[in-house]
């Protein structure tokens, strides 16, 4: 049986990944050395304001996590590496 503490818990984070920042969330999963937001949208086909927000969204959640930084290859910027979080449950 699932405790009610835990069904609780999916509820309240279940609606927060949902659309894009399922999507972002799951590329970052399978990322173990991280991406630049830069990267994340060429990978997914995706505007980079769309993915500048759900990854800002990502991190004030902690889904997300600021690990470091590195010259986009693209725009020879400097961009922040991201990475996921482990999870549990």
């Amino acid at each position: 049986m699932i405790a009610q503490t835990s069904i609780k818990a999916y509820r309240a984070i279940k609606p927060f990944l949902n659309g894009k920042r399922a999507q972002v969330y799951e590329f970052m999963e399978k990322r173990l050395n991280g991406a630049t937001r830069q990267e994340i949208s060429r990978a997914l086909g995706e505007p980079i304001n769309s993915v500048c927000g759900r990854a800002n969204e990502l991190i004030k959640r902690g889904y997300l996590i600021v690990v470091g930084t590195k010259k986009d290859a693209v725009t020879g910027h400097s961009a922040e590496i991201l990475k996921a979080v482990e999870r549990i449950a």
